[in-house]
């Protein structure tokens, strides 16, 4: 090895050493990410019980963002908890809870009593976001039927409609979740990020985007085009969540470049929560430091 190839690997090493060591010294002083990266209840191995507390917990660590899918199916006594820890740090922002899985139903043909169901929790989340404060609410519509998914997703625009009718003078917008799984027996309506996409640029309301879970869509084989699909939807992306593929734990874990993700992001402006959808690789403390050196990094 030359003398001036030996040199620069060294320094590149020096380099990547001293960015491990700065990572872990900001985690350990809970430097506030520049991402609002935002936890979940039971992610953070070591912290204490309770969402509240995990939430302080979080606060310090670092993070300035948290999401909790299935707050709004807990007690009321809860969501004014939350909401009071929110209005304690001004600088901490509350990301998504899911409003409604969609009822099993297909919204191109939707039954009276699905109607129905819907609208109940539609206000039952009109309900919870004026406690909590929250915005954005994570929505499923609906399931698959044995027409092509565009022709589909076209007869679904009027059931998002009426729901859009009902939350957006609240505020409140409908995040539309593509899955790369089935919903008990069936496939969802949305599979892709095209699928959202299409389906709210249909529905062309304020209340109504696409929820870009890069999880869901490393799993459809979709891994090497995130930033392809990201720019090609971007108008349509209301909201963000994160995990590796395969895996579904923290990234760096999989084969998805969240790294080349998050600057995306940050180029695009995006300042909104972006949601630790996954769960940790390791436990104990060797996971939260792991967990917590994964998002350091590609907050970089």
């Amino acid at each position: 090895m030359n003398r001036r190839r030996f040199t620069k690997l060294t320094l590149a090493g020096t380099l990547a050493a001293s960015h491990g060591i700065s990572s872990a010294a900001d985690s350990e002083k809970g430097t506030p990410f520049t991402s609002k990266f935002g936890p979940h209840e039971n992610l953070l191995p070591t912290a204490p019980k309770g969402i509240v507390e995990q939430m302080k917990f979080a606060y310090d660590l670092g993070f300035r963002g948290w999401e909790e899918n299935w707050l709004m199916r807990k007690p009321e006594k809860l969501w004014e908890e939350v909401a009071a820890f929110l209005q304690s740090k001004k600088d901490f922002t509350m990301g998504i809870s899911v409003i409604s899985g969609g009822a099993g139903q297909d919204f191109s043909n939707l039954t009276k009593d699905g109607k129905e169901r819907l609208k109940k929790d539609m206000e039952k989340g009109i309900r919870f976001c004026q406690i909590t404060g929250q915005t954005g609410m994570t929505f499923l519509p609906g399931v698959r039927n044995d027409l092509p998914r565009e022709e589909q997703i076209k007869k679904s625009v009027d059931t998002m409609n009426f729901l859009c009718d009902i939350v957006e003078a609240h505020g409140i917008i409908l995040m539309m979740e593509p899955l790369s799984h089935n919903l008990g027996k069936k496939a969802p309506l949305l599979r892709s990020f095209a699928d959202g996409a299409m389906l709210s640029k249909l529905v062309n309301r304020k209340s109504c985007r696409l929820l870009a879970d890069y999880f869901h869509e490393g799993q459809i084989g979709n891994g090497p085009d995130l930033i392809k699909n990201t720019n090609a939807t971007w108008d349509q992306i209301g909201y963000v969540q994160y995990g590796a593929s395969p895996g579904r734990k923290e990234p760096g874990t999989g084969k998805l470049d969240y790294a080349a993700v998050t600057k995306l992001l940050r180029k695009k402006g995006y300042t909104g929560v972006i949601g630790m959808e996954h769960g940790t690789s390791k436990k104990g403390k060797e996971g939260l430091d792991a967990l917590l050196a994964a998002y350091r990094k590609i907050d970089a």
